[in-house]
């Protein structure tokens, strides 16, 4: 299979020309980019550094994807580092990754000296050069990258991810939806979160233009759409909540995306009324719910919204990418109805690295015809609709036993999110006390709990109504985009 650099090699014959990657600052063709990598290669060569964590500190620049691209043609993998986040999270990931050469764009970043590690400072405006392929001699095997993420501890685990289950994943994404080098993928997450490596490695492997759209642009809606149409920017695939801010401010009043040809949102549930507000003003275009998580490389299913219909009350996950296979599983027994989902794909990541337990507990090895197949447990419940399509019901941890009923707390969360009061909720549990608690804004200037009960009377049973309402002027999310469920439970 090679590694993600013969990608590289094969775009950069291609399409010497074409752009690679651009930003709000500049952007470099394939044959530019090649040369950067391959220069940043070979400083790493020179240094000796082999087969060892290199940290990229960065925001989310083009230079940022050329080093960390150079970490990898030179043998060794990268971790992502975000300057946004604490430093005491940063020193954590530096300890637990063993890294000891950290790569970044600026003088006032963190160094890591306290942490043993040496700091390389490269100017993204005179990135290094080389015409020479580095002599790394690289497999599928080797890591690619490692990815950290804090769960539900808030203590950060490395996820080791290899260059074969990034390709076994490019390779069925580009199959399924059809991607090509005249795509311009618009790219929103930041690097330190696992979907931004949908957008590098796609148009790697195409040969197509990554947009990195700048973080501020966000705050903007109208500035937003206008960088979309300007860049020309034909695909995104972004967490709901940048969408959602983009429906809930009106945006499409003002201005209307003119080149955009599909949008695909991961990570988290899109409210179905912000999402309608997109399909209102954007008929025409692709709609697609992609679903992964941090233990594969990119997705294992997707669901292509039906141009024209009704939106479903829940939104499928729907079905497996060719190169995955999703079970579901109750009680230890296969099941044909509901059950934790477990995946069985070539992309799956190779370890929680120095976790040998966490590793053993979430991977494990079944017969499954005949044949021990290793398998990602990966904590999400769901249940087959009519059309044979997964779909999703909760996290195992937010499935609660209350009043002697089974709740799944994502159910309650989604019948919030659809009233049309409730610009956002999160629905968590305090066992302690029994309490189920819901946290959300609104655009009400004032909202009782009874108020809430009353209009969401219709949708759920009374023993799943909430019995404690905090409201919030924002909803808080993590360095990922998501809501930030962990700070949330220390306000139960």
């Amino acid at each position: 299979m090679g590694s993600v650099i013969d990608y590289l090699e094969n775009s950069a014959e291609l399409f010497p020309k074409s752009i690679a990657v651009s930003d709000g600052f500049g952007s470099m063709d394939y044959g530019t980019f090649r040369r950067i990598v391959y220069g940043v290669a070979s400083i790493l060569e020179k240094m000796g550094h082999s087969h060892a964590p290199v940290g990229v500190y960065s925001q989310r620049r083009a230079a940022a994807v050329a080093a960390m691209l150079g970490c990898a043609a030179s043998g060794n993998h990268y971790v992502p580092l975000n300057p946004e986040v604490p430093a005491a999270k940063t020193k954590k990931i530096l300890r637990h990754a063993k890294i000891r050469l950290i790569l970044g764009f600026s003088e006032n970043e963190y160094d890591g000296a306290e942490e043993g590690c040496v700091y390389m400072r490269l100017d993204p405006d005179r990135m290094p050069e080389s015409g020479k392929k580095p002599c790394a001699k690289l497999s599928e095997h080797d890591t690619l990258y490692i990815i950290y993420t804090s769960g539900s501890t808030g203590e950060p685990k490395g996820i080791r991810k290899s260059h074969g289950a990034v390709m076994d994943f490019i390779e069925a994404y580009v199959k399924e939806l059809g991607f090509s080098g005249d795509e311009v993928i618009g790219n929103q997450t930041p690097f330190c979160f696992d979907a931004s490596a949908k957008d590098i490695y796609l148009a790697l492997k195409t040969g197509a233009r990554l947009e990195i759209i700048p973080s501020e642009m966000f705050v903007f809606p109208v500035k937003l759409i206008e960088y979309l149409n300007d860049r020309n920017i034909s695909f995104i695939s972004w967490v709901p909540s940048a969408l959602a801010i983009v429906a809930r401010l009106r945006t499409f009043r003002d201005i209307l995306p003119t080149t955009l040809k599909r949008v695909a949102f991961v990570g988290e549930v899109f409210p179905l009324k912000d999402l309608a507000v997109w399909r209102e003003a954007l008929p025409g275009i692709e709609y697609i719910n992609l679903y992964g998580s941090s233990e594969i490389a990119g997705i294992a299913a997707l669901y292509r919204i039906p141009a024209g219909e009704t939106l479903p009350a829940v939104l499928p996950i729907g079905k497996p990418l060719s190169n995955s296979r999703i079970f579901l599983m109750n009680d230890g027994n296969f099941s044909s109805d509901q059950g934790e989902m477990l995946i069985a794909s070539g992309a799956l990541a190779d370890e929680y690295i120095y976790d040998g337990e966490k590793t053993a507990q979430t991977f494990e090895y079944l017969d499954i015809d005949g044949i021990s197949t290793r398998v990602l447990h990966t904590g999400d419940r769901a249940r087959y609709d009519e059309n044979g399509d997964l779909v999703f019901l909760s996290r195992n941890d937010a499935q609660i036993k209350y009043k002697g009923y089974r709740i799944e707390l994502g159910e309650i969360e989604a019948a919030a999110e659809e009233l049309p009061f409730i610009l956002s909720a999160c629905c968590l549990y305090n066992s302690l006390r029994e309490r189920i608690t819901l946290f959300c804004t609104t655009d009400r200037a004032e909202l009782k709990l009874r108020d809430l009960n009353e209009a969401l009377s219709s949708r759920l049973a009374d023993y799943m109504l909430p019995k404690k309402l905090v409201i919030l002027e924002s909803m808080p999310l993590n360095a990922n985009g998501k809501k930030d469920r962990t700070y949330l439970k220390t306000l139960l």
